[in-house]
């Protein structure tokens, strides 16, 4: 794909190290700069950045915003860029702009003290900071479809991929595997209905198996607490980015569970393509797993707690069909979802957003 590797200079200005800053700019961004392709990436407060930023054609906000109280300042921003004729891409792996997200945010107990008519303020800032760009960059239909309902802007998909070779690296350093089956589950802060099958499931497995151990990597929800014993759970604290992998390293059976929901449904597959590299056969919701996961053939679907139970007995009992499914979703993810294969996808995107731009008229220095 090297001859694909050609569009607008582009600097993504990260605003955390967090997971989506991994997958959406730390991997892509610097693999294409080893292709040689001109692009950049750099804290959006890091000193310096306003000298740096005119030497690219464009700039990617990934996840980024103001505050209702900076509007002037933003706006003067957005201006100052089309001035110069700068291409600005917005970038975003999940749905950050629908009324549920303040819902969520009161409910986790993520609000930071912010009253819901706060959170409101600073959901519609981020719609409007997405439309002052050129086009969108997502990693899902389901999110783009979402996000076409709320500019006019060109949408485009662009999926996440695994950057293999990094991820191989780090699980290497990991500790080897124990001597029991292990069946883990890892994610952040969310509602219990997420995982309250799986959980249930999870129950019902400690009180049948005494060898299977249970691993939780990093936000525990207190469902999973209520129904497996803590002699039998380990948690895994948050890993530092640059070792979260080593968080799956050991896990024979891995659960990808969301319920059913407008923010779920916009969510992308990258837990269960994380657990296939780490070796680990799979279950998995339908919802966001279903287009990936073949049932009874590169893993298991399951909705009820039923589902959960019967697929996990199988996948414990039978270690050659664990295996054998293993290696199936790997081929998959190996297939379709690596980094090297998808690359050329972001400066493909970016060029469309700019053809886009230069079409409606906006001088785009590129």
């Amino acid at each position: 794909m090297a001859d694909r590797l050609t569009g607008p200079s582009m600097l993504a200005l990260v605003g955390d190290m967090s997971g989506p800053s991994l997958w959406r700019v730390l991997w892509p961004v610097t693999a294409l700069e080893r292709r040689g392709y001109p692009c950049g990436w750099d804290m959006k407060d890091a000193h310096g950045i306003g000298a740096i930023a005119p030497l690219f054609d464009g700039v990617v906000l990934p996840r980024l915003s103001w505050q209702p109280a900076e509007r002037g300042l933003a706006e003067r921003w957005f201006e100052l860029l089309r001035r110069a004729g700068k291409l600005t891409v917005y970038d975003c792996d999940d749905d950050l702009f629908s009324p549920e997200i303040d819902r969520r945010a009161l409910l986790l107990g993520r609000a930071d003290g912010k009253t819901a008519d706060e959170l409101e303020a600073e959901r519609r800032m981020r719609i409007w900071a997405m439309q002052q760009c050129d086009g969108v960059t997502v990693s899902t239909r389901r999110l783009a479809t979402l996000v076409r309902t709320l500019t006019e802007r060109p949408v485009v998909v662009v999926r996440n991929a695994i950057d293999l070779s990094w991820f191989r690296r780090v699980l290497r350093a990991a500790p080897g595997r124990s001597g029991h089956v292990t069946v883990g589950w890892a994610g952040g802060k969310r509602p219990d209905d997420d995982v309250r099958a799986m959980a249930e499931a999870w129950g019902r497995l400690a009180k049948r198996f005494d060898a299977v151990g249970f691993r939780v990597g990093g936000y525990l929800p207190p469902v999973v607490r209520q129904h497996v014993p803590a002699d039998r759970l380990v948690v895994v604290p948050w890993l530092p980015l640059e070792r979260y992998p080593q968080g799956l390293a050991g896990v024979d059976v891995a659960c990808c569970a969301v319920a059913d929901t407008p923010f779920n449904r916009c969510k992308s597959q990258i837990k269960a393509i994380e657990a296939a590299v780490a070796g680990a056969a799979v279950v998995a919701t339908p919802t966001v797993y279903g287009s990936l996961i073949e049932h009874g053939v590169t893993g298991f679907i399951a909705e009820s707690v039923d589902d959960w139970e019967s697929a996990l007995v199988e996948l414990i009992e039978r270690p050659a069909l664990r295996s054998i499914m293993a290696r199936r979703l790997l081929r998959i993810v190996e297939r379709h979802h690596t980094l090297d294969g998808n690359l050329w996808r972001w400066p493909a995107g970016w060029s469309m957003i700019a053809e886009a731009a230069r079409a409606r008229g906006r001088l785009v220095a590129v």
